[in-house]
């Protein structure tokens, strides 16, 4: 019986569709809450490389009032109250230095993915998000930084963001050593991410699965 293209498309297409998961935050809880200065702390579990550090800061607070970062249960929350203007930041790929990180390479290879994909479930105030990522491999252990503009006025309202590979200058993504994330509120801003992935582009993922499928036919011709 000959398989229909279509569906030889769509399995094959499927298996291209896969992505890295990079965090969940389903592990590594840590709450973390301050007024001043910031806050440094890693976790172990299940995000890519097997731990993380999470850090929170205070850029202005003229009320003297708090942010608070917390991950637990599938989610990265970040809150500021009034006119706080603060940060929270992860980093993979480090190790502690006692007051402070150091390099422990992910060696992580990303070949096959072209973006990094951000999974908001809510932000309720214009913000930035901030991506480095070092391959000492490439760049002679140079960081290469991306900024992106987080949209407000999406409380509780899920929404993506994707960071292409190809927006990074003199990156190797076959050996990925650090990566940071950072995210800058603004004054008053929260918001809250349930995953952060690498995800193949869709172009390429539906050339590779046509790709398959049309190697397939041939061979059962033969």
């Amino acid at each position: 019986m000959r398989t229909p293209i279509l569906l030889i498309l769509t399995a094959v297409s499927g298996l291209a569709h896969a992505a890295i998961m990079l965090d969940d935050f389903s592990t590594g809880n840590v709450s973390q809450t301050i007024n001043a200065g910031t806050s440094l702390g890693f976790q172990t579990g299940s995000m890519v490389g097997g731990d993380r550090y999470a850090l929170t800061g205070v850029q202005s607070n003229p009320f003297g009032l708090e942010i608070q970062t917390d991950i637990a249960g599938g989610s990265y929350s970040l809150s500021s109250q009034g006119q706080v203007n603060g940060f929270g930041e992860i980093g993979y790929g480090f190790a502690s230095s006692g007051s402070g990180t150091t390099n422990q390479n992910l060696n992580l290879n990303l070949s096959t993915e072209n973006a990094f994909k951000f999974n908001f479930e809510s932000s309720d105030a214009p913000g930035s998000l901030i991506v480095s990522v070092r391959s000492s491999s490439s760049n002679g252990g140079n960081y290469a930084t991306v900024t992106k503009s987080i949209p407000g006025n999406q409380v509780n309202t899920p929404f993506m963001m994707t960071v292409g590979f190809n927006e990074f200058s003199g990156i190797n993504f076959n050996d990925i050593d650090q990566m940071v994330v950072r995210f800058d509120t603004g004054a008053s801003g929260d918001l809250t991410l349930t995953s952060l992935e690498a995800v193949p582009e869709p172009g390429t993922m539906i050339a590779l699965g046509l790709g398959a499928a049309m190697a397939a036919r041939k061979r059962r011709k033969a």
